[in-house]
């Protein structure tokens, strides 16, 4: 077949000088038919095919398959085929297989069907699946929790680092603190934060912690069917707009989260958008009062012991103590955002860690610096090490004094720097670090009492002359008097 680019290149090659037997030679054609179009110049044009379709056999079938199969789901292709061979069908099997498959595949349109609420009656409540939203520590996994009073639209979003009983209820207590009461009814997902499993119709298992939350606060549960996230429809449809809207706002407008409470502080009036006002004040006066805020009920209490590496186990992480209470029984009382541990024999609070994700771990380098001066060469193959070099500086700093023959023991050198926590920031310390590092005239048995110098006396190296802000926090302020010596008389002019 002769397209319009083949028209075309026989008209250049032939422009060139090419007999038609080249020119056909080149694109693959005949002679004669290059001489036919050349010698008419007129471009090829074809019209539509003329096809002839086989004949449904199925066709006049179709509607009884249909209605066959409705009576019988589970009806196979090649029960249909003899079913209809016995009715006359004159098809093949293979046919009645892959119409069978079409019709399978087919859903019934779902019909929707409005709901009507009374206001002051129903909430609804609901976690978002993960995202990943930027914070100034990096991404970070967050779930979104979601309630609203379908009645008027009013919904709150806040976001929490799991997805536990303690993140579930604090969403719930959080949302009726902000609209100024409590309905008498909640609608709920089957999470297992709540729910230890699903019996029939509406019968369910509550766990502990939930069937104390909901002796309480005394509200009605309205579980949700299995599957039928469409029983709760507006907290489902109220997901989808606020959390693809909040992340559309969060990447036009770059922004980028310090913590979870600055992210709190946006998503608590995002919401606020799409209530209808008039509505939600009439509703607002239906809510019933609710209860005080009670850590027993908010919280998930635990006891556990104090292990020998001075950490104390929840879930599948683990939180530092100090050294003193190692070995002794300690409660844990875990909040949304933070584990608070409070020493078993006398009752005093000893750690409180911000709530890492299950399987990570959070140690406290106060917790075990004095452990750490102690035993220094422990620090080597240590497992959680890695909070020594909380930046790039400090290793640099520790590779440091590990040059210097001089130094006996480097690791006992560099905890000694840590140690200065004790007077000052971990920022402020890989600060004095770089200073030191930066200054290249002072010897690493020298730069502990030189870092010692710029962080507690407030004096810095003379040949350093700028150091830009890092680590996040202020920097430090040295006492820049001693640089009136370095300015020659007649001000920077004459330098």
């Amino acid at each position: 077949m002769i397209n319009m680019k083949n028209f075309a290149k026989m008209r250049e090659l032939r422009g060139q000088g090419l007999s038609y037997s080249a020119i056909g030679r080149e694109l693959g054609v005949g002679r004669k038919t290059v001489a036919q179009y050349l010698k008419s110049n007129v471009p090829p044009r074809y019209g539509p095919r003329e096809v002839k379709t086989k004949e449904d056999h199925f066709g006049e079938f179709e509607s009884m398959v249909r209605n066959q199969i409705r009576e019988v789901p589970r009806w196979t292709a090649a029960e249909i085929f003899e079913w209809l061979a016995a009715r006359g069908y004159k098809g093949s099997q293979r046919t009645v297989a892959r119409r069978l498959q079409v019709i399978k595949g087919e859903k019934a349109k779902e019909r929707f069907f409005e709901q009507v609420y009374e206001p002051g009656r129903q909430a609804q409540f609901d976690f978002k699946e993960s995202v990943i939203l930027p914070f100034a520590s990096g991404g970070q996994q967050v779930h979104i929790h979601v309630s609203t009073l379908p009645y008027s639209d009013k919904g709150v979003l806040k976001a929490y680092p799991n997805k536990t009983y303690e993140c579930y209820i604090d969403g719930i207590h959080s949302f009726f603190e902000k609209i100024g009461g409590m309905t008498n009814e909640i609608r709920i997902d089957n999470l297992s934060p709540a729910v230890k499993k699903v019996l029939l119709g509406s019968q369910r298992i509550y766990t502990d912690s939930f069937q104390k939350a909901i002796g309480y606060y005394g509200f009605n549960v309205s579980p949700c069917t299995p599957g039928k996230g469409n029983e709760k429809g507006d907290v489902e449809r109220d997901i989808q707009t606020y959390t693809r809207r909040f992340l559309n706002h969060v990447k036009v407008e770059g922004i980028i989260f310090r913590d979870f409470e600055h992210l709190n502080e946006i998503l608590e009036t995002f919401g606020e958008k799409f209530a209808d006002q008039e509505k939600f004040l009439e509703e607002k006066k239906k809510l019933l009062p609710l209860p005080p805020r009670d850590e027993n009920i908010l919280s998930r209490i635990e006891e556990h012991p104090a292990s020998p590496y001075g950490l104390v186990r929840f879930q599948k992480s683990c939180y530092s103590v100090p050294d003193e209470v190692i070995g002794v029984s300690c409660k844990v009382i875990a909040g949304p955002y933070a584990i608070k541990i409070i020493r078993g024999d006398t009752r005093a609070e000893v750690a409180t860690h911000t709530r890492v994700q299950d399987g990570q771990h959070s140690i406290s380098i106060a917790h075990v610096i004095s452990s750490l001066m102690r035993k220094p060469n422990a620090m080597v193959n240590w497992s959680h090490k890695e909070i020594l070099f909380p930046s790039p500086v400090f290793k640099k700093y520790y590779d440091y004094l590990k040059s210097d023959s001089d130094i006996l023991n480097p690791h006992s050198e560099f905890l000694r720097a840590i140690n200065l926590i004790q007077h000052t920031s971990l920022a402020d310390i890989g600060t004095g670090m770089e200073l030191i590092l930066q200054a290249k005239t002072i010897k690493p048995s020298k730069a502990l009492s030189e870092l010692k110098e710029i962080l507690i006396n407030e004096h810095r190296p003379t040949n350093i002359l700028d150091v830009s802000e890092r680590f996040g926090q202020e920097p430090i302020k040295p006492n820049l008097l001693i640089y009136d010596n370095l300015i020659p008389e007649g001000g920077a002019a004459n330098l």
